[in-house]
């Protein structure tokens, strides 16, 4: 009888101290560089189209500039083909605004890619997009692209967009 709760009191004593150390390398396994926790990528990854999402809902409405530009980072850049390069709050502003007036203006988007950097902090998504606006001669044009665009997750947790850029699609062979 004492053999066996001897035996008994080990296997206790033993899951006490195995339990720990299973969750010590579990934790371990999970850490990222800088000793951070490692990046949840699909949940990431859900994050950033969520946010991307509600950035086409915005685009959509066409009423708020400001919540629009929201969706960029204080830093954020965007361009197309043969439109200036919109580097700066002021610049994007005006651009943003040029386009929610215009009422031709339609933007949908849609992603072929999503990639995300190892930590989950950046990302670039590859797609096209079809964007209609009033041309020079105040005919409604529709454009179709190919999107990049980069996020960044920012301190504050949230995803904005580094970089927005679109290119005119190849002429379609002749």
């Amino acid at each position: 009888m004492k053999v066996s709760t001897r035996h008994a009191t080990l296997r206790i004593c033993a899951a006490f101290l195995i339990l720990p150390c299973i969750g010590i390398v579990a934790a371990c396994s999970r850490v990222g560089p800088q000793g951070r926790p490692a990046a949840d990528l699909a949940a990431e990854k859900a994050a950033l189209l969520k946010r991307d999402s509600e950035w086409q809902a915005a685009v959509d409405e066409k009423t708020d500039v400001r919540k629009i530009l929201s969706f960029f980072a204080t830093d954020g850049i965007m361009f197309g083909t043969g439109e200036p390069t919109d580097d700066n709050r002021e610049a994007l502003m005006k651009a943003v605004s040029g386009l929610t007036t215009d009422p031709a203006f339609k933007d949908h988007w849609s992603w072929s890619k999503v990639e995300l950097s190892p930590d989950g902090r950046l990302a670039y998504l590859i797609g096209t997009t079809d964007m209609t606006a009033t041309d020079g001669g105040g005919r409604a044009v529709t454009t179709h692209a190919r999107l990049v665009n980069v996020w960044r997750k920012d301190p504050d947790g949230v995803w904005r967009c580094v970089l927005d850029v679109w290119v005119d699609a190849p002429a379609p062979a002749s």
